[in-house]
């Protein structure tokens, strides 16, 4: 039989442990791509972001994770695979690793928290695919748009270049749509 926890056990495992709490500096590569994912990551300070590298040596940037965000390879994570993406810290941070992929099995938790997961998850899979279509298909000044109701808190930290690769422009380009952005004030 399986044991139920809540979803306050799991936080509170997760959050409270000390084993796995560590500070990094900017510039720390947490993952390397290829490399099978042992931690998932939750930021308590700082910011880190997820990327691949194309085979020109362009970085693309997949997710940042502010201040209470997660952010890992799920696939590698859980399933032992290799990782498609770098994890890498773009401020000092401090964070809390989790090395149990079991932390993640959603068969601990009681129905009524799987209805509240699987609703997070839902509109998680809502936003990955806007931010795909948004990519494929949205103007640059849309893509901007969408990061800063994403992202608000990074818009002022980042530096145009991440905000730029992250929404598949030049920083150039950027500095033009926030001046333009700026005139209509």
């Amino acid at each position: 039989m399986i044991q139920k926890f809540s979803v306050f056990w799991w936080l509170k495992r997760f959050q409270m442990t000390e084993k796995g709490f560590k500070k990094v500096s900017k510039g720390t590569i947490l993952q390397r791509e290829g490399d099978k994912s042992s931690a998932a990551y939750h930021v308590l300070k700082g910011c880190l972001k997820s990327y691949v590298i194309d085979a020109s040596g362009k970085e693309h940037i997949i997710q940042f994770a502010p201040e209470d965000w997660f952010i890992t390879d799920m696939d590698s994570f859980t399933n032992g695979t290799p990782s498609l993406l770098f994890i890498e810290a773009i401020e000092d941070s401090e964070i809390h690793m989790e090395y149990d992929p079991a932390a993640f099995n959603f068969e601990l938790f009681e129905r009524n928290e799987l209805v509240n997961i699987a609703t997070k998850l839902r509109n998680s899979i809502i936003a990955a695919n806007k931010r795909l279509i948004n990519l494929l298909s949205a103007s640059a000044e849309t893509r901007y748009h969408d990061f800063v109701k994403t992202y608000p808190t990074l818009v002022q930290r980042l530096p145009l270049k991440l905000i730029a690769s992250y929404i598949g422009i030049t920083p150039e380009y950027l500095s033009e749509i926030r001046r333009k952005i700026a005139r209509k004030g």
